[in-house]
């Protein structure tokens, strides 16, 4: 019988009070995040040829933005002068500022040339004052997957934003820097990408070769 089956029975049938101390709530499994290496983002967006659909999926890889928060963005929300994006619909209704690439900034103004938003930065087909759906976002990944089919992983536009942030960590950006970035309120949320970033051995220092005057002594007799 299932952990909650037991609950019911206890609490709603016999009217027992629920002994928890014996009986703890089953810790549910944590999963992984799925991570792209830096060639297949590059290889990904290479297959998507809609222009507008690679610079929403660009903007999600180069800002950490949820696929909610990506389809919100308004244009006044890029600000050049700053060089930061201003998400102003985040989760839980908190806004947060992340750096503007240059390459971003330069793919959006060519963006904004040829579609010319007038309100969001990506327009739904209802144009000014509609913002692209998310699961059309959805379906832009979907699409390129079967432009990609040697990449086995099944990426999505989340996909991009657990990109940010190992990509990040893996070019040793602070952990608490990230977590601005991501918008995450509790640190173990960020603190997963520990467990999928690829960590560069050969960079790694052993700590018997800093201490002071340890050549000294290994040459003693």
């Amino acid at each position: 019988m299932g952990y909650y089956a037991l609950h019911f029975l206890f609490t709603n049938i016999y009217h027992k009070e629920w002994a928890k101390e014996y009986l703890p709530t089953p810790k549910a499994g944590q999963t992984l995040p799925l991570v792209l290496s830096r060639d297949e983002v590059s290889e990904v967006l290479g297959a998507i040829d809609n222009f507008k659909h690679r610079a929403i999926i660009m903007l999600i890889y180069s800002t950490g933005a949820r696929v909610s928060e990506s389809v919100n963005i308004k244009l006044t929300d890029i600000d050049s002068r700053r060089m930061q994006v201003n998400i102003q619909e985040g989760k839980g209704l908190k806004q947060r500022q992340v750096p503007l690439s240059p390459v971003l900034l330069s793919v959006l103004r060519d963006y904004y040339k040829k579609y010319k938003p007038q309100h969001y930065l990506f327009e739904g087909a209802g144009g000014k004052g509609t913002h692209l759906g998310i699961s059309a976002v959805r379906e832009v990944c979907k699409k390129a997957r079967y432009q990609t089919p040697h990449i086995k992983k099944a990426y999505t536009p989340h996909t991009f934003r657990h990109c940010f942030a190992t990509h990040h960590l893996e070019q040793g950006t602070n952990l608490l820097v990230i977590q601005r970035l991501m918008g995450h309120a509790d640190l173990r949320n960020t603190l997963k990408y520990l467990h999928v970033q690829q960590i560069n051995t050969n960079l790694v220092i052993n700590p018997l070769d800093t201490l002071e005057g340890i050549k000294a002594l290994c040459n003693s007799k």
